[in-house]
């Protein structure tokens, strides 16, 4: 009879409370930034891309510097084969990061061209801070590519964190840009930004930051769950192969 209540128990559905949770924030900063907040009187309905363009830019940014400095404790604690567990933990930790950094990049990419298109009249302009984004983003790819290309070899990773590292600065020059070389990019939370004005905008703009975060930060959990995965995965592999190589 004891055994009916531990079946029950296993057999009762777990709800995902995140992933939902996620859902919900997204689906509010959507509401939020199309009913609540108003048109900008000089940029009209385009500055509702604003919202989830500067939020994806956090999200990119964070990503990026996360990955960065995470990539440089990995490499301390790579010289000490002692800390071996640490270390691949914090390989994972900025590989996810450094995915979902590119991720919210190309989403940065796509929607600051869709406002310069009826804003200035073209999707692209070479102005230092569209420019230097760029620039890190293809940065980033190339460490994601070498660090795919390593999988398990020490080296490898350690090349890719030494790349992930040279991201770090790069990412401060995109924050000061403006403030450093000028160019015509829109200030929008910076002191005299132009991007929300009224506390309708204030609060769509924050709802909006809060809901990407949540989801990059989810995004990030996934990918740290799926390396972790391919780790065990490989190392059960070769101790399976190795089993099989005693046996001959």
């Amino acid at each position: 009879m004891s055994a009916i209540p531990e079946m029950a128990e296993a057999r009762r559905v777990r709800v995902p409370v995140l992933p939902l949770l996620c859902a919900a924030v997204l689906v509010a900063a959507l509401l939020v930034v199309f009913l609540v907040a108003p048109p900008d009187r000089s940029m009209g309905e385009v500055h509702r891309i604003f919202y989830f363009h500067v939020a994806s830019a956090f999200a990119a940014l964070i990503g990026w510097i996360g990955c960065a400095l995470i990539s440089l404790f990995y490499l301390f604690m790579a010289m000490n084969p002692k800390n071996a567990m640490l270390a691949a933990m914090l390989d994972r930790v900025a590989y996810a990061l450094g995915e979902v950094g590119v991720l919210f990049g190309v989403i940065v990419l796509i929607t600051g061209p869709l406002w310069a298109k009826p804003e200035w009249g073209t999707y692209w302009n070479w102005e230092p801070r569209l420019v230097l984004m760029m620039l890190t983003q293809f940065l980033f790819i190339g460490y994601l590519v070498l660090r795919a290309y390593a999988k398990r070899d020490s080296a490898g990773k350690k090349l890719a964190a030494g790349i992930a590292i040279i991201g770090g600065p790069a990412v401060y020059l995109i924050h000061v840009a403006v403030q450093l070389w000028g160019g015509n990019h829109p200030t929008v939370v910076t002191p005299g930004g132009e991007g929300i004005k009224t506390p309708e905008m204030q609060l769509a703009f924050w709802v909006a930051v809060g809901a990407i975060l949540l989801f990059a930060g989810y995004l990030t959990y996934l990918r740290i769950l799926h390396h972790k995965l391919v780790d065990d995965l490989e190392e059960g592999y070769l101790e399976l192969a190795d089993r099989e190589d005693d046996a001959r």
